[in-house]
């Protein structure tokens, strides 16, 4: 199945990312993806306990949350914040920013430090989170940005606009319902190639190097 089949070519976008080759999350990784020619990466943030946002994508870091842990020390540690992942990817390549699931005290207490940091993106902005609390709050407040909803099952309801994991009779019941699909995580270069055909906005994968090379570049 080659590159001829498929209409319109899916954004690649790095999974934490460049997953497949550096650290989760790292600086490094998110700036190898944009050389090996990603549209894009996804990044995972979490507030730590002096109010930065990182990128960060378990709930604890070295045994302890986040979220108790000061930035000094998580940056000493190798964990990124999201405003130097804001300022590494540029205005021509897309940001999607994964919110992990917070207590609504604790997304409204941190709220203003992620907004003035996702406000320097006007464009190419992709927020996405498994928790519609948090999408719903975000949303509100960012009206210029593109959201998704994260999951894996199929529930009898659907939002607008979702991120699944790449089954395919999932993506095509989905697709054939009209909703654009951002699937991941998606590295074997047989279902990059099927998904693409299939239609789906973007692909979220930890071999962004490999994806672009089977969409042809």
């Amino acid at each position: 199945m080659g590159r001829s089949s498929i209409v319109n070519r899916p954004l690649v976008i790095g999974h934490r990312g460049f997953a497949g080759r550096f650290p989760d999350n790292s600086l490094a990784g998110v700036k190898a993806a944009l050389v090996a020619g990603a549209d894009g990466v996804e990044v995972d943030v979490r507030p730590s306990g002096d109010g930065v946002w990182v990128c960060h994508h378990d709930l604890r870091c070295r045994g302890t949350p986040v979220v108790e842990l000061a930035s000094g020390a998580l940056r000493r540690w190798g964990v990124a914040s999201l405003e130097e992942a804001v300022t590494a990817v540029p205005a021509d390549r897309w940001l999607y920013v994964e919110v992990k699931p917070l207590p609504r005290a604790a997304l409204a207490r941190h709220l203003d430090g992620l907004l003035e940091l996702l406000y320097r993106r006007p464009h190419r902005l992709r927020v996405i989170s498994s928790s519609l609390p948090v999408l719903g709050e975000l949303e509100r407040v960012l009206p210029g940005a593109s959201f998704s909803w994260v999951f894996a099952e199929l529930p009898e309801w659907l939002p607008v606009r979702v991120e699944l994991s790449p089954r395919h009779t999932l993506v095509e019941r989905l697709l054939a319902a009209g909703r654009p699909l951002h699937p991941w995580t998606v590295n074997r270069p047989s279902r990059v190639q099927r998904l693409a055909t299939l239609g789906v906005v973007s692909l979220t994968t930890d071999y962004p190097d490999r994806a672009v090379e089977v969409l042809g570049g």
